[in-house]
């Protein structure tokens, strides 16, 4: 299994990292994030350690899913 990482600068300044489980939901965050107008990168890794995100989110779990609304950071 891949992982399917998209970095983004939220609407509040936040750098946001989110994992996804599947290509199809990675590229429909990155739909969203560009019709709002910010920029986003795909990541080929991130580790929490070394890398910066003043938000990380594993989508690929259900209770971490369950309590990110992409459109609060839009």
């Amino acid at each position: 299994m891949g992982r399917y990482i998209l970095k983004f600068k939220a609407a509040t300044g936040f750098a946001v990292v989110l994992e996804f489980g599947g290509l199809p939901a990675l590229e429909g965050a990155e739909k969203r994030v560009k019709e709002a107008g910010l920029k986003s990168e795909r990541l080929p890794a991130f580790n929490l350690q070394f890398d910066q995100a003043d938000l990380y989110m594993d989508m690929r779990d259900p209770h971490c899913a369950a309590q990110f609304d992409l459109e609060d950071w839009l």
